[in-house]
């Protein structure tokens, strides 16, 4: 169970996106959103792992600290919501670099994991996971192993694999997809979560334990808040940002009641060189 902790205007690649000197002057509704994630998990004794934007982690530390003390993952998602294929190497170090310090000088703990906004790892920049690694994170999940509006490396592994850089392996965790008449879909976070019924999902779910592959929700805060602000998007980005908000917490209970979740550093340790090369 993954959440990526933005605000409701941190949204991808559209000029509608307030710049970052404005985000400070709007409505911030990640405080209560991330409350009633908090109750959530805390009803069915999950958890999570929390991949905190920077940004938002440096206006809201108390919030950083109650998921740490709560038994979460507080995991990184970068500092400004920037494309890792768009800024190029050196800002994207110094962007994940940045988010890194914060959370540590927050939980005075160590942060293992990155997941980059957009899942905008991709064939553009392979070099992202040299950096990641030399940074000094342990465990990457930026993969989505198909397209994606913003990512997608449609060939890549399924199951969790090692990538070897100069700074040693880094675990890469792909997000889940399944087959569906030869196309590579995600019923499993985002918009697509959103979309599928509840019946679709848990098939999906049946697919990959038959393929011994792990099951990765990921949501966003402003998914639980059917009232939050818009911003003036296209259609189709309205349609993909919006749609169907009210059944991302029903889908979620019904998510925690039925499966069984641990964080990613959890699911980290339970894996070795040895495991992942032969699954894959």
């Amino acid at each position: 169970m993954t959440i990526d902790v933005e605000e409701w205007f941190h949204i991808l690649d559209s000029p509608a996106v307030p710049s970052i000197e404005n985000w400070s002057s709007l409505e911030t509704r990640v405080e209560s959103n991330m409350e009633s994630m908090f109750a959530l998990l805390d009803t069915f004794s999950i958890k999570a792992t929390f991949f905190w934007l920077g940004w938002v982690a440096e206006r809201h530390k108390g919030l950083v600290r109650k998921c740490q003390e709560d038994g979460h993952e507080v995991a990184s998602h970068g500092y400004a919501h920037v494309l890792t294929y768009e800024v190029g190497r050196e800002r994207f170090c110094r962007d994940i670099t940045r988010a890194k310090t914060i959370l540590e000088d927050i939980t005075g703990e160590p942060v293992r994991g990155f997941r980059a906004p957009g899942f905008s790892i991709t064939n553009k920049a392979p070099w992202a996971f040299e950096i990641i690694k030399q940074v000094g994170y342990e465990y990457d999940s930026s993969i989505f192993p198909a397209v994606s509006g913003h990512g997608g490396v449609p060939d890549a592994i399924l199951n969790p694999f090692f990538v070897e850089t100069t700074a040693g392996n880094l675990l890469e965790i792909p997000l889940s997809v399944i087959d569906m008449y030869g196309w590579r879909v995600n019923l499993f976070g985002g918009g697509y979560l959103r979309l599928a019924p509840v019946q679709l999902i848990k098939w999906g779910i049946r697919k990959l334990e038959l393929a011994r592959r792990p099951v990765i929700i990921y949501v966003h805060p402003r998914e639980i808040d059917p009232d939050h602000p818009r911003l003036q998007l296209p259609l189709w980005r309205k349609f993909k940002s919006y749609v169907n908000l009210k059944s991302t917490l029903p889908k979620l209970e019904w998510l925690c009641r039925n499966c069984t979740f641990c964080t990613m550093a959890e699911m980290a340790n339970s894996l070795n060189k040895r495991e992942i090369n032969a699954q894959t």
